[in-house]
């Protein structure tokens, strides 16, 4: 005797795994075993461009040890040419033009030293700036490849039950 009660849940167990399975199917970009073509060559140009913004990635970083030791440096630079410089001006004062020169030479020197120095912290802020944007378009690749991978296993499923069913014809 057949139960009718287990075939209607059957049946609406059926048609519920359907709805959700066409709804993921839906928002795909691939949705046919004959896509995987394109999936593929998707895939690889965006694994290609993770390596490409990991080289990147890894350069900028390197460039930060050395952009630290500039900031420090200039600014220390910076520091003891001002103090030079102040300590030119006080023996300036006597009226001596060649001490008024040489005031004036450390001066322009100590400006330049300052300047150095405030350029090399914009250099450090706008290399770790472009760590940040590189991390960021790392990360939103990844998404995409699993995005892909996502697919990619939807796609195999399509693929799979009817090759079992092949199998037992």
């Amino acid at each position: 005797m057949i139960n009718f009660k287990n075939i209607r849940i059957l049946l609406c167990a059926l048609a519920f795994s359907t709805i959700l399975f066409i709804g993921s199917v839906q928002a795909q970009k691939y949705k046919t075993p004959s896509d995987t073509v394109k999936l593929n060559k998707e895939y690889g140009e965006i694994s290609l461009d993770i390596a490409k913004l990991n080289s990147k990635l890894i350069a900028e970083k390197n460039k930060t040890v050395d952009l630290q030791n500039k900031t420090s440096s200039t600014a220390s630079e910076a520091v003891t040419s001002a103090q030079d410089s102040k300590n030119q001006a006080a023996t300036a004062t006597s009226g001596n033009t060649t001490d008024t020169k040489q005031a004036v030479k450390d001066a322009k020197k100590a400006d330049r030293k300052a300047n150095d120095a405030k350029d090399a912290v914009a250099d450090e802020k706008n290399n770790n700036k472009r760590i940040n944007k590189l991390t960021e378009q790392i990360e939103k690749k990844q998404k995409n490849l699993t995005d892909l991978d996502q697919q990619r296993a939807i796609i195999m499923l399509q693929l799979t039950p009817a090759s079992a069913s092949e199998v037992t014809k």
